[in-house]
């Protein structure tokens, strides 16, 4: 693989397995019939040779000139076709039990699956609209960024341990209370289906980006210049439409409408990215995901861009003078990370979830008890987000117990923590790396000549990462382990115990 081939020479007949992934293909030969295993992907390849008989794997993706497949063998058990140009997908064989075709923009339909079909992935295919009837054994649907706007009836009969995605999807509201309904049911058993919240919105037209922007801002008195003026010229930048669709997605969220100091929130937000080209950039790329229907994945996005903001203020040295400051921000980024794995565990737990539901809620109810100052006041669909007042109860002590117990050793990781000692104390932090590098290529020897050379492994690029990562791990600790007397040095009481708890 990976050799920049663009031709293959005629195949041995004996050949079981064949992977020729990340070349210039544009055919392949005739493929031997013994053939148990093929992986071709990320070529150029226009079509595919008959199938061998017997043929077990056949891998695919990444072959953007690719629209059709040939037949396919009786005996096939695993296809990957993602990221192609597919437009349809032949009769698929009876015992197949994964299918993974996302990423093919002119695929309209599937076929029929088979009915032992355990795993499926049609994910981002703009043109698909419906799904095939369901296999009763299916365990895991993937059918994320599609154009799906119904489901169908065997989505009932999948089994309990069956997972099932479907967000970004304009599913009709008559499908999503079904779904609601079903699922909500005392005595439902069935599969954990995740979806957005919100029905379908009608696409919208970005507007330019100054005015979006200017919506935001405080108006000036006539005859001066308009503070969105100067967002003329970054309406031009990656993902200006994006953040100018958020925007406006903002000014129909709860905060907006119920929260009178959100909108000068937002003002200052905007201030401050106008003036810092970095920070503007990285705000923009995120908000291509926080476009959706979905009124509370704006905020979400909010609440990750804001907290962009805060890390990326630390790392240029907005704290270098203030340390407390430094470790208030340092204490909301650890509350928040803490929230986000309680929040996967309970999405775990229900069948009927939107996952930005779940996380918005923990923020938005804790956003005092946690003095969560990224997190805004307010979001619309709590009610049905699965988090009770007992969860939050619960999640509250956690994150309050792991704070006093865990901040002082999660600080020392922290990336911006470390901009502020290169600046303060230079000298020790760059001797500590030149260490650090020490310790990498000490460890790496030691481990190279203890474990790879006695097994005859030198030289093979899957054992020497591994053991590359457990000496760049070990060098790290011994890093974190020299920088602490610094850090206890330079921050003393501020790392103390936060909560009192009973």
């Amino acid at each position: 693989s990976g050799n920049q081939l663009t031709s293959l020479p005629p195949l041995p007949p004996g050949l079981q397995v064949l992977t020729v992934s990340g070349n210039q293909l544009t055919s392949l030969p005739t493929l031997p019939p013994g053939l148990q295993v093929l992986t071709v992907s990320g070529n150029q390849l226009t079509s595919l040779p008959t199938l061998p008989p017997g043929l077990q794997v056949l891998t695919v993706d990444g072959n953007p000139h690719l629209t059709r497949l040939p037949a396919l063998p009786s005996e096939l058990q695993d296809l990957s076709v993602s990221d192609n140009r597919l437009t349809s997908l032949p009769e698929l064989p009876p015992g197949l039990q994964t299918l993974s075709v996302d990423g093919n923009p002119h695929l309209t339909r599937l076929p029929e699956l088979p009915p032992g079909l355990q795993t499926l992935f049609v994910s981002n295919n703009p043109q698909l609209t419906s799904l095939p009837e369901l296999p009763s054994e299916l365990q895991w649907l993937f059918a994320r960024n599609c154009q799906l706007t119904r489901l169908p009836e065997s989505i009932r009969g999948l089994p309990s341990s069956a997972r099932v995605s479907l967000e970004r999807n304009p599913l009709s509201e008559r499908t999503l209370q079904t779904l609601r309904d079903i699922t909500s049911a005392p005595d439902y058993s069935g599969p954990t289906i995740q979806f957005d919240m919100a029905g379908p919105s009608v696409p919208r037209e970005a507007r330019a980006l100054h005015l979006a922007v200017a919506d935001w801002l405080t108006p000036v008195p006539e005859g001066e210049p308009a503070p969105a003026d100067r967002w003329h010229m970054f309406g031009q930048e990656d993902n200006a439409t994006a953040f100018s669709l958020l925007l406006d997605r903002l000014s129909e969220t709860e905060n907006f409408k119920k929260d009178a100091g959100f909108k000068a929130q937002i003002s200052s937000w905007l201030t401050e990215l106008a003036e810092d080209e970095e920070l503007r950039a990285r705000t923009f790329a995120m908000a291509t995901e926080a476009t959706s229907s979905c009124e509370d994945r704006a905020t979400f996005f909010l609440h990750q861009m804001k907290n962009v903001q805060l890390v990326h203020n630390a790392e240029k040295g907005a704290y270098d003078n203030n340390l407390p400051g430094l470790v208030a921000t340092g204490r909301v980024m650890f509350r928040l990370e803490k929230l986000e794995q309680i929040a996967r565990e309970k999405v775990r737990t229900l069948a009927f979830v939107d996952e930005i539901e779940v996380c918005l809620g923990y923020q938005n109810k804790l956003k005092e008890p946690l003095e969560l100052t990224s997190v805004t006041a307010e979001m619309r669909f709590f009610d049905v987000s699965g988090v009770t007042v007992s969860d939050l109860q619960a999640a509250e002590l956690q994150v309050k117990t792991a704070e006093n117990s865990e901040f002082r050793e999660w600080i020392l990781q922290w990336g911006p923590l470390h901009s502020v000692l290169e600046r303060k104390a230079p000298e020790r932090v760059n001797t500590l790396r030149e260490k650090q590098i020490s310790d990498y290529e000490k460890a790496y020897r030691m481990l190279s000549d203890s474990e790879l050379k006695p097994s005859g492994l030198v030289g093979n690029t899957d054992a020497e990462r591994i053991i590359g990562a457990r000496a760049m791990e070990s060098a790290k600790k011994e890093f974190l382990d020299g920088l602490r007397p610094l850090v206890d040095d330079m921050l003393g009481s501020y790392l103390n115990a936060r909560w009192r708890l009973n």
